[in-house]
């Protein structure tokens, strides 16, 4: 409850104090971003400098200006937030932690949650999101368990800022020309596959491709795949679900002339019929649009597993963490409240970069403000729900190495997918001494 009592919070007992209507209406319909604690302290007003830390994430400094920079000096005057961008990954962290000037707020991908984790520079969440009542149930429940699972034990580690996913984008013209029906929503990946290699041929001195496929650490999600058994705390890679998805990458690989296709491919060359990719594409398509290079081009879901029906990779994407060590935490918060609600999700959602929170209505905003994607499938995209996540480990980077000799051994006929995961599997527990 604030000072002076300016606001009372909802659940107060009738003692026959009477709150005016605009308290009311301040208090009810919060989003993620809205709390009870809608006035501050003169003595919380101080000027103050949070420096958000860019550590594996990607945001663009107009990106920055639009999303971070503006909408938290319209709410909070006081607060001035300043772009740091860590270029040299751990070591970059360890220098930042050796200086004693570690940043308050730390924008992160997924997957390094765990190293922060382990690096002792994340705060538990929980306390304020407590206190200033944020309520969690309005986030995308997936992202939310995500954290979870890469926090330690009981904590809440992160706040998720944009999601990214994955989708069928596919070129109109080569499928008009070849006489192919367009890729459906709902499709599967044995149907993607024979779609695929429909356009394997060459024509007029063009090789024609049927699909980019995305990357084997990028589709393991789709399955919920870990990297080590949380029982025997080991690397377990040669299990049915790797073999599966390694067997499905080298599938598409090995269809003639579809090895080592790429995004100029789809983009440049407009060669490819499909490319399974992530939602950054999007941009790319929307740089040439109006340009001699433009195509006609649409999306559709990802291609899914037939047990695992309109469900796509995990939940990957940009989370907001509070640095342990900075010391001014509350203002931190205050800045994530202002990223993470209603209105600047809105914003960020048209813009093309999607939304953390669940609420359909803002979901519909995607890609609007794009003038490429305008008539095109994008709801058709989420039609698919995220993957539930696995537990990851802050060494899961450094079991991938091994899986990529593993496909890229099935691929050159070296050896079969039983053989080459199982060899993968015994030389990463022989040769990582790991704890995860």
């Amino acid at each position: 409850m604030l000072k002076g009592a300016v606001l009372m919070r909802i659940g107060w007992k009738a003692t026959g104090i009477l709150l005016s209507v605009s308290v009311l209406a301040s208090a009810c319909g919060k989003t993620a971003g809205e709390t009870e604690k809608t006035v501050m302290p003169p003595e919380e007003r101080k000027p103050a400098v949070i420096r958000l830390l860019q550590d594996g994430a990607t945001m663009t400094e107009e990106e920055f200006q639009t999303l971070v920079q503006a909408p938290v000096k319209a709410k909070y005057p006081h607060l001035t937030v300043e772009l740091q961008v860590n270029t040299k990954s751990d070591e970059g962290l360890q220098q930042l932690i050796a200086g004693g000037d570690f940043p308050e707020l730390i924008l992160t991908s997924f997957s390094r949650i765990a190293i922060h984790r382990e690096m002792a520079t994340s705060s538990d969440l929980t306390p304020l999101v407590k206190e200033n009542g944020m309520d969690l149930n309005l986030f995308d429940s997936v992202p939310l368990e995500t954290v979870r699972k890469y926090s330690k034990p009981g904590e809440l580690s992160a706040i998720p800022f944009s999601l990214n996913f994955l989708a069928t984008f596919y070129n109109k013209d080569l499928f008009d020309n070849f006489g192919v029906p367009y890729p459906p929503d709902g499709m599967t990946w044995d149907a993607a596959l024979e779609t695929a290699k429909r356009f394997s041929r060459t024509t007029g001195g063009v090789q024609y491709r049927g699909a980019m496929m995305t990357g084997l650490f990028d589709l393991n999600s789709q399955l919920s795949l870990p990297y080590f058994s949380p029982e025997t705390k080991k690397v377990s890679i040669h299990t049915d679900g790797w073999k599966r998805m390694v067997n499905l990458i080298a599938q598409f690989q090995l269809i003639p002339g579809n090895r080592g296709t790429n995004l100029d491919h789809f983009m440049k060359e407009q060669s490819v019929a499909m490319m399974f990719s992530y939602d950054a594409r999007f941009h790319n398509l929307e740089a040439v649009y109006g340009t001699p290079a433009d195509f006609k081009w649409d999306v559709a879901q990802l291609p899914s597993f037939p047990e695992r029906p309109n469900v796509s990779a995990g939940s990957t994407g940009h989370y907001l963490m509070v640095s342990s060590l900075g010391a001014n935490k509350q203002d931190a918060f205050r800045v994530i409240e202002v990223l993470v609600g209603a209105e600047n999700q809105k914003t960020m959602t048209q813009r093309g970069r999607f939304t953390s929170l669940k609420d359909p209505a803002i979901k519909a905003l995607y890609g609007q403000n794009l003038k490429s994607a305008q008539g095109k499938n994008i709801q058709g995209i989420f039609k698919s729900s995220f993957a539930p996540p696995f537990a990851g480990t802050m060494h899961d980077t450094k079991v991938r190495p091994y899986l990529q000799t593993a496909l890229n051994k099935v691929i050159e006929g070296q050896a079969d997918v039983n053989s080459a995961l199982r060899e993968a599997e015994e030389a990463a527990n022989r040769e990582l001494v790991l704890t995860p």
